[in-house]
């Protein structure tokens, strides 16, 4: 059974996601901040990660801004589990920082804006692929 870990302050939003997700026969984990998915990445074998840009970074970051600390959590992925697929689902409107995600080959899907249909085809996508993805709009 495939994992996806979603990172997210608001898991509720998430939550037609997994369900989805789960009846297709995934096994979804939910943590709320950085040092969480840290912990989780640590001692379960994840498929792909689901996550937000702007949330806490937990207890182990206290001087990490809530506004970055999807970056300072992608840079970790990408040094310490280059080979798990990442989907980032927020709300970043700002081009710069969009155009930022670029060097962390993630999937980038605007929250809110695609539809429930896409996103889980998108993680679907990640989770059975592993290794590299490319950059969506």
């Amino acid at each position: 059974m495939k994992t996806i870990l979603f990172v997210d302050d608001e898991p509720w939003f998430h939550e037609p996601i997994r369900i989805t997700l789960e009846s297709k026969g995934y096994k979804c984990l939910s943590v709320t901040n950085m040092t969480s998915a840290l912990e989780q990445l640590d001692s379960t074998e994840i498929s792909a990660v689901v996550t937000d840009i702007m949330m806490p970074a937990g207890k182990d970051f206290p001087g990490i801004d809530s506004q970055e600390t999807g970056f300072f959590f992608l840079k970790r992925l990408r040094t310490e589990w280059p080979r798990i697929a990442v989907v980032c689902l927020s709300v970043i409107g700002d081009e710069a920082k969009i155009r930022s995600l670029r060097s962390f080959q993630v999937d980038y899907l605007r929250k809110g804006e695609v539809p429930l249909s896409t996103v889980v085809q998108t993680i679907e996508r990640a989770a059975g692929g592993g290794g590299q993805k490319v950059w969506r709009f």
